[in-house]
């Protein structure tokens, strides 16, 4: 548990009122919405312990709980100011930076420094796309990226560079790391049970849903040879089936002979009865 000091917040609330405040998975406060009952008195890097006397398990229980709080909601939270510095810090985004994300309701965004040194802690880190996504999909214990990132996490850009595929995105962290020695992300983090549930998915599929990025002068050469080839075939005269189909048998040929049909009735002989009005 984060050192600090442990203090009790009393916040008056009425029924179905918001609290506006926004605890990550390890019940540390990410997000203070101004105007909101939070605002003035909790702070970015609070970590949640109680509320109204029962011990916070996970975020699900504590909103569960927030539901019965009124007419007054008294967090124990424990306090460091130094946390709650490098938090604030942490979530803050260079505006050069911030306008590659595209804002979606659930998840909370913020940039990390991941730091190399020979001799040091591997960076242990697995990816994937989906949808133009990079998506961290494994972070071995111990290793750098299990320091600073989850699984889950869309890795935004690097290094001010945007990414949307992994092979691209693993150049980019290789060479950074290397060269100087540490690389930043911007991470979006899901946060909220249905921005998971979406992530979760994402990652199942990710190995079928390619990225959307130009092929290389290799494969074009290859593609414009097909095409060619292609256009070539469709050139020649074909004969056409009865449904426009190609075919190798004869065409169609349509006579003009009338033929007579006799139809028959069920009620031959019998005289036609008027019918009522």
């Amino acid at each position: 548990m984060t050192e600090g000091k442990e203090t009790v917040i009393e916040i008056p609330m009425e029924e179905g009122e918001p609290l506006g405040a926004t605890p990550n998975d390890k019940l540390i406060i990410i997000k203070v919405q101004a105007g909101t009952l939070a605002d003035g008195k909790l702070k970015m890097g609070d970590q949640i312990v109680k509320l109204n006397g029962t011990q916070v398990r996970d975020t699900n229980h504590f909103f569960q709980l927030l539901r019965f709080a009124p007419p007054s909601a008294r967090l124990t939270i424990i306090r460091d100011e130094k946390k709650a510095e490098e938090l604030e810090a942490k979530v803050h985004i260079p505006v050069e930076r911030a306008k590659y994300i595209q804002r979606r309701d659930g998840f909370v965004y913020n940039m990390v420094k991941i730091e190399w040194k020979a001799g040091g802690p591997k960076l242990g880190l697995g990816i994937k796309h989906y949808q133009n996504r990079v998506l961290v999909s494994r972070c071995d214990p111990g290793s750098l990226a299990a320091q600073h990132l989850a699984i889950g996490d869309h890795i935004i850009d690097i290094d001010s560079q945007p990414v949307t595929d992994k092979d691209v995105a693993r150049g980019f962290l290789l060479k950074s790391l290397q060269a100087q020695g540490f690389v930043t992300c911007v991470v979006e983090r899901p946060e909220s049970m249905e921005a998971k549930h979406w992530t979760q998915q994402a990652l199942t599929v990710s190995a079928a849903q390619p990225p959307s990025v130009a092929m290389n002068s290799d494969v074009r050469e290859i593609a414009a040879r097909e095409r060619a080839k292609l256009k070539e075939r469709n050139a020649q005269p074909k004969s056409k089936g009865i449904l426009g189909r190609t075919t190798k048998v004869n065409r169609v040929t349509i006579n003009d002979k009338i033929g007579e049909h006799v139809i028959a009735s069920d009620n031959e002989g019998k005289n036609l009865r008027s019918v009522r009005k």
